[in-house]
């Protein structure tokens, strides 16, 4: 033993712990030359072989009561009734200089008991690296658990030394070296190794109620980790599913502390941002060797719901809600929505992780959701659509209606990217739903309607405005009320009014602008040459001849460059979306510098639904025209002092996902000789004359054109033929056609940007002053607002803690409810303790955190008085 160790440890005696009096047996006389060289600033050392103790004795406690004194007996430690100096030992300090009393010394604990503990751990303590590492996890007054549990954290590579921390880092090791349930993990050979297995199960018999065999309690066979795993997972379903399955009653932990203990290990496993990937991998280890995927087939959609244990379950919950949902009744879908909620709050499809796992299931629980919010709005209009005039079906459409077409978009865009077989049947009966009953009842009563009002004759409805009026509605009163602000025009191609809708709230989620949407009556044909003309500033529209180019004030509006004339008259530019996407804040500034009115042309919807080969891509370009708008706008007003934008379009369009047939198609008795266009909803000519199978109009009622231009549309959703595709069509009359979107957005400044600050609703607990008397109990937490324009959805994660220790499972809960009945916006969240040494007279808290922001929201004091108790062993 070195000069060095011998003085530190000394030290150690002294100054760190605070003694006076130490007291150092040396039977082998090994140091009796080294004590002399002991650099100990003020201590006394003194070698008592051959003093008199009692002499020593009242020179200490009389004498010299304040001076720090080294008593070194090269001898054995006396009996105790031959010991002098035993009442002085007793307030004193025993120092030994063997190599494990010096590594209980380096280590600082205070218990001599502990010595013997380190002497049956040698093994252990023959590494600097592991002694060094230990020291992080040992308080001074450690007890023989706590050094174990130390150690094993060690071996283990633990980022907590608890048994917690122990057993995910056992299970990533398993996972990361594939070994699957039957394998040792090499932790548990060094548990083994070392002495340490007995201490590791019998934490797992305190925590968890775990049964060891006697082998693994004597070390004479390795911890049987995939028994274990089985039984943890199987334990934390059967939880979670409130039954236990006969053939999983051998299985479950059986004391009701243990299945509150393993439903919040597995909660703060699933939770860990390191060790979840090995949950998914054991699980599904677990999941295989049990057959979970057909076991679980007997169990009730409501009864799978809080399960989050195997991935399995997953795909039985999404079977059953595909083959539900089209024939579900109202309250049945409503279960089902919230169904999906809980599926996105819990683990498999959880909104906080990122991987493909997880992205794939919450694009499938988009998908359903879609579905649902579509069979939803069918039961609602079971009857079909009987609505008494065009008036009132437009304004049905513009308020309702139009989220059939959302919910039939967002289901096929989340469809198509999961692309699964799963969804095959649900596939169909979305189209069914949509395709054949909503366009089909839809098409019916505004096309007789139409019909029956002679609306073709007077194309108007009662307070709305016309589109070949835009310019002189929409944006000359903007330009004449800012004056020399500045005013752009957004035309997005075929961008309808539902995907506007969205649009508005993507705008409404930033506080620098305030979006309101309207609508316009489109013109007929609703096709893109008379839509753009008529956009734009005018005292007339014409068509020229004999072709299909759209007179401005005289001038052709046919591209870039003829739309900028027509604009320059009115003081105004045309660009193109791309121009303005690609310009530097400085570079945009500069161009625009003494510009008022920009119009901007932007083309990804038309640019794919359009094209035969690209039309299935119809509903990804609708999102991702959504995205480009929301970041032109953004741009315009924050880079380019943009006072007011305008979004809008020249038309909308029609799309279904399936193939049409023979039934979707108007046969016409006589072929147009003398068009000028003809295209799959419209033919246009000067001189055509009446069909006997189609719609019959004039431009100059339905576009206030000068020349009386001819044309014909197809009755409800029809086609005149299918070449080059025809599931992307417009041109026609129907409302996803002429109901075209004005998206005006404003922007904001000053008090009045914050005056629209958004933030997340609140949440609290639904009851004062809570008790838990079961280690897994329910609490009610109310959300105090709705969720609207103003306030945002929280989600929360719950738990009970003792002072900064998670005593409980972590649960999340996403409060999201539009609802304005207080009743309604509150959700129960079962919690469970871990463990059993709760002290009803201590203080706990539930807290309440803000999943995102990972800040404490709300705390309540929770008294923990369990009823009942019931032993592991």
């Amino acid at each position: 033993m070195k000069i060095d160790q011998l003085t530190e440890g000394l030290k150690q005696a002294f100054f760190a712990e605070g003694h006076r009096l130490v007291f150092w047996y040396d039977p082998s006389k090994d140091f009796e030359t080294e004590i002399d060289n002991l650099s100990l600033s003020d201590v006394t050392v003194l070698n008592m072989e051959g003093k008199s103790q009692l002499g020593i004795k009242l020179k200490m406690e009389l004498e010299d009561k304040e001076g720090k004194y080294l008593l070194y007996f090269p001898s054995e430690e006396p009996d105790v009734e031959d010991d002098w100096l035993l009442d002085i030992k007793l307030y004193s300090r025993c120092f030994f200089a063997d190599r494990i009393s010096i590594i209980f010394n380096d280590l600082g604990l205070h218990q001599q008991s502990m010595r013997a503990h380190l002497a049956d751990r040698d093994k252990f303590l023959g590494s600097k690296g592991r002694l060094s590492h230990l020291k992080k996890w040992l308080s001074p007054d450690a007890n023989e658990q706590v050094i174990d549990l130390a150690m094993m954290t060690v071996l283990a590579k633990a980022e907590e030394a608890d048994i917690n921390h122990i057993l995910f880092a056992i299970a990533f090791q398993a996972a990361e070296d594939d070994l699957g349930l039957e394998s040792i993990p090499p932790i548990i050979d060094d548990f083994l190794k070392f002495n340490l297995q007995r201490s590791f199960v019998e934490q797992l018999q305190l925590h968890f109620g775990y049964q060891p065999s006697d082998d693994e309690l004597n070390g004479d066979a390795a911890f049987n980790f995939g028994r274990f795993m089985i039984r943890l997972l199987v334990t934390g379903f059967c939880e979670n599913l409130g039954d236990i399955p006969d053939w999983a009653a051998s299985q479950v932990l059986p004391s009701i502390h243990a299945q509150a203990s393993v439903r919040a290990l597995n909660s703060r496993w699933r939770d860990s941002s390191r060790y979840y990937t090995a949950f998914d991998k054991i699980s599904g280890w677990v999941s295989d060797s049990l057959n979970i995927r057909e076991k679980i087939t007997s169990f009730s959609l409501d009864s799978l719901a809080p399960v989050a244990t195997f991935e399995a379950v997953e795909a039985q919950i999404i079977i059953s809600m595909a083959e539900t949902i089209p024939t579900a009744h109202l309250h049945e879908l409503k279960g089902f929505a919230d169904i999906v909620g809980q599926r996105l709050d819990n683990y498999w499809a959880s909104r906080h992780k990122d991987d493909d796992t997880r992205k794939k299931y919450r694009i499938i629980y988009d998908a359903l959701d879609a579905s649902i919010r579509l069979f939803t709005l069918r039961k609602t209009h079971e009857e079909g659509f009987h609505y008494p005039s065009c008036d009132a079906l437009y304004m049905a459409y513009e308020s309702e209606l139009y989220q059939f077409d959302t919910a039939y978009r967002h289901y096929h865009l989340a469809s198509q990217v999961a692309h699964i077989d799963l969804l095959k049947k649900l596939d169909g009966e979305v189209e069914q739903c949509y395709s054949h009953w909503f366009i089909d009842n839809l098409a019916k009563n505004w096309g007789d309607r139409v019909s029956n009002e002679h609306r073709l004759e007077d194309w108007c409805l009662s307070g709305i405005a016309l589109q070949h009026q835009f310019y002189k509605q929409s944006v000359k009163p903007l330009i004449d009320h800012t004056q020399k602000k500045r005013v752009m025009v957004i035309i997005s191609d075929a961008f309808r009014y539902e995907a506007a809708v969205e649009l508005e709230q993507r705008v409404n989620e930033k506080r620098y602008s305030k979006a309101t949407l309207s609508s316009q009556l489109g013109v007929v044909p609703s096709y893109t040459t008379l839509g753009m003309a008529s956009l734009l500033p005018h005292n007339t529209l014409d068509y020229k001849g004999d072709t299909d180019d759209v007179l401005v004030d005289g001038l052709s509006s046919q591209g870039i460059a003829q739309r900028n004339k027509i604009l320059q008259a009115y003081g105004g530019i045309a660009i193109t979306a791309e121009t303005l996407r690609d310009w530097s804040r400085d570079e945009g500034r500069l161009a625009l510098k003494d510009q008022h009115l920009i119009y901007v042309y932007h083309n990804v919807v038309d640019a794919i639904g359009d094209v035969g080969a690209t039309e299935n891509r119809t509903f990804k370009a609708v999102s991702d025209a959504i995205n480009e708008l929301a970041e032109l706008v953004r741009k315009a007003q924050m880079h380019f002092n943009t006072s007011s934008v305008i979004v809008t379009a020249d038309h909308g369009f029609l799309f279904q996902q399936s193939k049409l047939d023979d039934a979707d198609r108007t046969s016409l008795a006589e072929k147009p000789t003398n068009y000028i266009k003809s295209k799959k909803r419209y033919v246009i000519g000067q001189m055509l004359p009446e069909p006997k199978d189609a719609l019959y109009g004039s431009t100059k009622i339905t576009a206030g054109t000068v020349s009386d231009t001819k044309f014909w549309v197809p009755k409800g959703a029809n086609r005149f033929h299918f070449v080059g595709g025809a599931r992307f069509v417009h041109g026609g009359i129907m409302p996803q056609e002429i109901v075209v979107p004005v998206l005006t957005v404003k922007a904001l400044r000053g008090e009045n940007a914050i005056a629209r600050t958004k933030s997340k609703v609140g949440v609290i607990s639904a009851k004062p002053g809570l008790k838990m008397v079961n280690n897994i109990q329910s609490f009610d937490f109310l959300q105090t607002d709705s969720v609207d324009d103003r306030k945002l959805a929280m989600t929360a994660v719950v738990g009970i803690y003792d002072g900064q220790t998670l005593v409980s499972s972590e649960e999340v809960i996403t409060f999201d409810s539009t609802s304005d009945s207080m009743t309604e916006r509150v959700k129960k969240v079962r919690l469970s303790l871990q463990g059993s040494n709760f002290n009803r007279n201590n203080d706990y808290f539930l807290v309440i955190k803000d999943k995102d922001l990972e800040t404490e929201i709300e705390r309540y004091k929770v008294t923990i008085d369990l009823a009942f108790t019931d032993d592991f062993f």
